[in-house]
């Protein structure tokens, strides 16, 4: 009987000890100081929520590309030049007409993806035109990020009608800028829709 009392303080003892490898004085149930090294499975908790309180608050990642593969590594945003997702606010002057048809905004297309997001149009109104006879046309107008040159470009403007001569406007737009050290692309999926305006996508992107 005393043996396995002895043996259950010493199991207790562990399971409420705190683990330090690399250090003799751990400061948390476990505590690593050095490389941490998962060959297999990684399994994490969920946050669900980030109080204000806990803003400040690392991403544990496992690194595939490591050698030997499975090292775990910390993502602190706070020492980042560009987070994950950042963005920023245009604002557009003294535009020709409407015409702002091509704006290299000087993002690596390599590195980064961009979206519009937030987009007004303050000033003068674009006015219709009358073609065939009584039609009115409204034209084209786009806001539009694309590629080109290596950099990513802008173009917002009416392409098919313009201000009158003396009228102006400006652009306020905010880009968000995504890191694409951060996200995977995945296969293009073509869809035909057979002429109906409703569907089914031709298949399901692969996610892990």
């Amino acid at each position: 009987m005393k043996q396995y009392t002895l043996i259950f303080l010493f199991l207790s003892l562990l399971a409420n000890a705190q683990v330090g490898i690399g250090t003799t004085t751990p400061a948390a149930d476990l505590h690593v100081v050095g490389d941490v090294l998962v060959q297999t499975g990684f399994s994490v908790g969920t946050l669900n929520i980030v109080t204000p309180t806990e803003e400040d608050f690392k991403l544990i990642t496992r690194v595939t590309n490591s050698l030997p593969v499975g090292e775990i590594s910390d993502l602190d945003v706070s020492t980042l030049a560009v987070a994950p997702i950042n963005t920023i606010d245009y604002h557009f002057t003294n535009v020709s007409l409407d015409n702002l048809s091509d704006v290299d905004l000087q993002y690596d297309a390599s590195k980064y993806i961009i979206a519009v997001s937030n987009f007004r149009y303050v000033g003068d109104a674009i006015k219709k035109r009358t073609i065939n006879g009584n039609r009115k046309q409204i034209g084209v107008f786009v806001v539009h990020a694309f590629v080109s040159g290596g950099t990513w470009h802008l173009e917002i403007r009416n392409r098919n009608l313009d201000l009158d001569v003396g009228d102006s406007l400006e652009y306020y737009v905010t880009l968000v800028v995504y890191d694409k050290s951060f996200y995977r692309h995945l296969t293009p999926i073509t869809t035909d829709l057979n002429g109906n305006n409703t569907g089914t996508a031709s298949s399901i992107p692969i996610l892990y």
